[in-house]
């Protein structure tokens, strides 16, 4: 493996957790982890590195962190709820975009030999992000497909959202679309891209 993919999976594998309810992680080993993360991204995105930094500079309650994300949130982390229509009946679920969006991913994460615990919706961002971390390294194209068709895409609206919010967890969001980015170069250099 490379060293860039050692810095993607490392840099996803923390990201994956920091989208996570700061009650279910343990805050100061993951901000270790996370510390590990940025000094390895920091060699070949300075950029990144410093809004993962930026990020962990925050605190974030797990009260706030409720209102954001889960019950009735203002900015959901499923990334096809920012695309598409929430069908109004469950026939209509069945036959949905985002019904379809979740059927291909799934299809994708089973290519990659990758499979969600089920306890989660295949569009779960923390999810998506764990699963690029597991196969960073990878060369098969799929993997290349999910980031530009199935996760990038989808980011934008989130971004935007976070943006109206005023949430430190638009520095999360910035950084892995920095680290998606760089993914998707082949190792290519973004220092102060």
């Amino acid at each position: 493996m490379s060293e860039v993919a050692h810095v993607l999976r490392d840099t996803y594998a923390a990201m994956a957790e920091l989208w996570c309810s700061p009650g279910d992680v343990e805050m100061e080993a993951l901000r270790r982890e996370a510390q590990g993360a940025i000094a390895g991204l920091d060699s070949v995105d300075q950029d990144g590195a410093a809004l993962l930094s930026r990020f962990l500079e925050t605190t974030v309650s797990e009260e706030e962190y409720v209102e954001l994300f889960e019950l009735d949130p203002q900015c959901p982390l499923y990334l096809g709820s920012h695309a598409f229509e929430e069908p109004q009946t469950c026939a209509q679920g069945a036959v949905s975009d985002r019904n379809e969006y979740m059927i291909e991913l799934l299809g994708i994460y089973r290519h990659l030999r990758l499979a969600p615990n089920g306890k989660e919706l295949p569009d779960y961002l923390p999810l998506v992000v764990e699963f690029l971390s597991l196969s960073a390294g990878s060369e098969d194209p799929v993997r290349e497909k999910l980031i530009k068709e199935y996760v990038l895409p989808f980011l934008p609206p989130m971004r935007a959202r976070l943006e109206e919010l005023g949430t430190p967890y638009l520095y999360l969001l910035e950084a892995l679309e920095r680290v998606l980015k760089l993914d998707l170069g082949d190792g290519m250099r973004l220092s102060h891209a």
